[in-house]
């Protein structure tokens, strides 16, 4: 029999996935890009807000922490770039390899994006009082770094690509 905090964690773990596949589904990238006017393939959407959160990155570091692989990133860094969204920068610790970052054009995109994803935020949370709004930000979040354990930013070594192991197991 499931004790109540179980039925609570699968509760839990169930709203997750449908989260997460319902806001990295194609149609809500397109949606979001389109709503903020702007124009890129929904593929790309996750590193160009990536680099406008973490800021000038390795391509590596920003697969690692995409989880991509670096010929998917090459491919999606490539049309960033014809797009005018990133520049590449000669590493300032390393004059051989080379950072991304984003043009003052990726800057407008990303914030574009981040507005929109505000107004879908205030839109769902509107019936929630300011208290409400913080707690689930705060138990959000602690949830997010409890699962993530202790990562790297993403201009540093890429992080381990796993989840903190369970304790029950």
């Amino acid at each position: 029999m499931e004790s109540s905090r179980e039925a609570s964690e699968s509760a839990l773990l169930a709203a997750l996935t449908h989260l997460m596949a319902r806001w990295s589904s194609t149609s809500v990238q397109e949606s979001v890009a389109a709503s903020a006017g702007v124009r890129i393939d929904s593929a790309d959407i996750p590193a160009l807000y990536m680099l406008g959160l973490e800021g000038p990155s390795r391509s590596s570091a920003l697969a690692a922490a995409l989880h991509l692989t670096r010929p998917t990133m090459s491919k999606q860094l490539a049309r960033l770039e014809r797009a005018g969204l990133i520049e590449r920068r000669t590493d300032p610790s390393d004059g051989r390899a080379s950072v991304i970052i984003l043009s003052p054009a990726g800057g407008t995109a990303h914030r574009r994006l981040v507005a929109e994803g505000v107004a879908m935020l205030h839109s769902a949370t509107a019936a929630w009082d300011d208290a409400e709004t913080a707690r689930f930000t705060d138990q959000l979040s602690r949830l997010v770094a409890e699962l993530s354990g202790p990562t790297e930013p993403v201009g540093g070594e890429p992080a381990s690509d796993s989840l903190r192991p369970n304790p029950r197991s």
